[in-house]
């Protein structure tokens, strides 16, 4: 039990942070974004961290949001690696 009222709160921090990214950065969260969500979550309980999934290495640059996606890999690509993240119109 507490460790799903954990998990539930890692997910709205997460939520809110890549939220609060979209929302400066223009972009917009995919549909499936509860599941990628959870994925990254999952990722804090084994790593300790919000990395993604997608990334091969466990880095302060790969946790979420990670490093090309701030450098603009959404603009170039229409969505980040994981595809938490999509550019609006996608």
């Amino acid at each position: 039990m507490a460790t799903e009222r954990a998990t539930g709160v890692d997910v709205r921090i997460l939520r809110e942070r890549v939220a609060a990214f979209c929302d400066h950065a223009g972009y917009q969260l995919s549909p499936q974004a509860e599941d990628i969500l959870g994925d990254i979550v999952h990722m804090k309980e084994m790593a300790g961290d919000f990395y993604c999934p997608c990334q091969t290495q466990k880095l302060p640059e790969t946790v979420c949001v990670c490093q090309p996606v701030r450098q603009g890999l959404v603009d170039l690509m229409g969505a980040c690696f994981c595809g938490l993240i999509l550019s609006r119109g996608q």
